[in-house]
């Protein structure tokens, strides 16, 4: 381990977001009626919780989150640094 790498994580974990997806379906009253899908989304480091009732927002609720702290081509940076021995 050199030294650089607990700053490495430190920076990670300081540009990093969890989340907490979580999805049911709601069945309907008649049995001709198509059962719909519905979920949150928790951002684990504000406490804020999202409803929706398309999957389409799930990523509409994380992108919220990423483009409000970093662009997508500083998010996915290596953490270790490339050892070709």
């Amino acid at each position: 381990m050199n030294g650089s790498e607990p700053d490495l994580m430190t920076r990670f974990e300081k540009e990093a977001h969890s989340f907490v997806i979580r999805l049911w379906r709601e069945n309907r009253a008649e049995a001709k009626e198509t059962a719909v899908w519905r979920g949150w989304v928790d951002h684990v480091q504000s406490g804020h919780r999202h409803h929706f009732h398309k999957m389409g927002a799930i990523q509409e609720i994380i992108a919220g989150y990423i483009s409000d702290s970093a662009s997508l081509d500083n998010v996915f940076e290596p953490i270790q640094g490339n050892n070709n021995k």
